[in-house]
This record gives structure tokens, C-alpha cells and sequence, in this order.
């Protein structure tokens, strides 16, 4: 089955902010940000800034299922939410991607995410990218992207196929940055070691 993404959810722009976003250690929510989702679309919780989230309106605030989409830059990433803790916003740099209702029991945020980091959605955004300096993606972009919604139990198999391959990829990142940190440290011990010895 092919939808537009329109068809099976709604799509808002992240939550507004002037100017630079304040830290406020007795705020009333977080603020994910550009610098909080790495480049495998993984969201670190505890780099979040807390804030005073503000508005005519009551803030959109994320819930498990929500998928929000880096919309500004050339990193267009879709993260899908699993489970949260605190009230949670996305910043104004993201786009977010609340599931219809009635698609709930037929379609996995899960799954909506992983196709839109894949290759065919990615050159659909690469192409559409506007501005000079700034560049970004249209909301009516995204909610016109095609997607190829195969039956559940293959949508589960993939979200969960590529839940573990972000798993090991952030396990082998997290070796390689130790071994990269050992290494400077003996560069730094034996370049030390030698110096010493030459000023005797």
C-alpha cells in the first residue's frame, strides 16, 4: 500500500522560541535540539536543556509514538519516540509527527521513521532543500513524501531490525572512542617519556 504522509498523520512545526533558548533549572519542560539527536537519530536525555515552555496555546507536548524530523540542514533525520519521562518539546528546528488515530493498530511510528532516513525519502528532501544560507525543508514537502506501508508483522520486524543495528553501531562508536582516548594517552605518555629524556 503507498500513502503520502499526510494521509496517515499530522504534521506541526516544533515548538517556538526567541532567540537563544534559556536554561531554567526550575522550568516546566525540555527542549531537544539540533545538538541532542546524533547522526543515527538517537536523542541524548540527559543533554536536554530544561526550560520555560511558553505560549497562546498549551505546548505540543511529545508522547510515546511521536516522531519528530530535523527539518533544517542537510541531516534530515526522523526519530521516533518509544517512551518518555518529562514533558518534552522539540525545538523550532524539527518537525512533529503525531500518528491519525485510526492508522494506530495498521501502521508503526517505528517504521514510518525508519523509511524516511532511507535513501529514496532522503533524495526526495536533498532535492527539495531551500535557502542560502540556512537551508530546509517545506512542511508541505513532508507531507507529501510517498511511503510504502507493508503489513504489520514486517513493520515490526524492520523497526526492530533497525532498533538493534543502532544499538550496535552506538556500541562499536563508544569502543572506537576508547580506543581512540587510550591511544592519546599513550602518545601523550611515551611523547612526555621522551622529552624528559632528551632535557637530562
Amino acid at each position: 500500500m503507498k500513502v503520502k504522509l499526510s494521509d496517515i498523520a499530522t504534521v506541526k512545526a516544533g515548538h517556538g522560541f526567541r532567540g537563544k533558548i534559556p536554561e531554567i533549572s526550575e522550568g516546566n519542560g525540555y527542549v531537544i535540539q539540533q545538538r541532542d539527536i546524533n547522526e543515527n537519530g538517537i536523542i541524548d536525555w540527559t543533554g536536554l536543556v530544561r526550560t520555560e515552555i511558553t505560549g497562546r496555546r498549551e505546548p505540543d507536548w511529545l508522547e510515546p509514538g511521536d516522531i519528530i524530523f530535523s527539518a533544517r540542514g542537510v541531516r534530515n533525520i526522523a526519530t521516533c519516540i518509544d517512551e518518555i519521562e518529562n514533558p518534552v518539546v522539540c525545538g523550532p528546528y524539527y518537525f512533529l509527527i503525531h500518528m491519525n488515530s485510526n492508522v494506530e493498530s495498521e501502521i508503526l511510528p517505528a517504521f514510518i521513521a525508519w523509511q524516511l532516513n532511507q535513501k529514496r525519502a532522503q533524495r526526495v528532501f536533498a532535492k527539495t532543500l531551500e535557502g542560502s544560507i540556512q537551508v530546509s525543508i517545506r512542511k508541505s514537502v513532508l507531507e507529501n513524501i510517498e511511503l510504502d506501508i507493508p503489513d504489520i508483522n514486517k513493520q515490526h520486524a524492520i523497526a526492530e531490525l533497525d532498533k538493534l543495528t543502532k544499538k550496535e553501531q552506538s556500541i562499536l562508536e563508544a569502543l572506537i572512542a576508547n580506543r581512540k582516548q587510550q591511544m592519546r594517552s599513550i602518545a601523550a605518555g611515551l611523547l612526555s617519556h621522551t622529552i624528559d629524556s632528551n632535557t637530562k
